[in-house]
């Protein structure tokens, strides 16, 4: 438990970008809200990859949003339910699930698809939301933190040395 703070700790701190730590947040939010053997997550851990997120604050952040979407997951199988079954969209459907990447997508689950949608909007609210947070944790909370007294005493254990290494 303790090295998945130090982790986090370290990436907050690092010199990497907030875009990249935000990205993270928001490809964390599309894996662990959407059931994770989806060809869309392939997409997302090759999106991921490519954009060189910092692959400690995805993983970390992946458990809070798989547990927010076991949660939420009758939300997601009315919200898809009603998108797949909207009469304007069925041949659309219809077209798409003909295709072999329509049937491997495992879009017509009404629970992938009400998922997807949500946690694509939730990524696109969770970027600038986590930007601005990464970037107010740098700017105004890093300097007040370390004048804690907690947080000298934190300095003399074996947290900070791991922390350190």
């Amino acid at each position: 438990m303790l090295t998945i703070f130090v982790k986090l700790l370290k990436a907050l701190n690092s010199e990497q970008s907030p875009n990249q730590l935000a990205i993270a947040i928001s490809l964390s939010a599309i894996l662990g809200l959407t059931p994770l053997l989806s060809l869309h997550n392939g997409v997302v851990i090759v999106i991921a990859l490519w954009f060189r997120v910092n692959l400690s604050v995805l993983l970390v952040s992946y458990p809070l949003f798989a547990f927010i979407g076991f949660l939420l997951s009758p939300l997601f199988e009315s919200i898809g339910l009603s998108i797949l079954q909207a009469p304007s969209l069925l041949s659309l459907w219809e077209s798409f699930f003909n295709t072999v990447v329509g049937r491997w997508s495992n879009f017509y689950y009404s629970g992938v698809m009400g998922s997807l949608i949500v946690s694509l909007i939730a990524a696109i609210v969770l970027f600038p939301v986590s930007k601005i947070a990464v970037t107010a944790y740098r700017k105004k909370w890093l300097t007040k933190i370390e004048q804690f007294k907690v947080t000298k005493m934190l300095k003399a254990t074996k947290f900070w040395q791991l922390y350190s290494e």
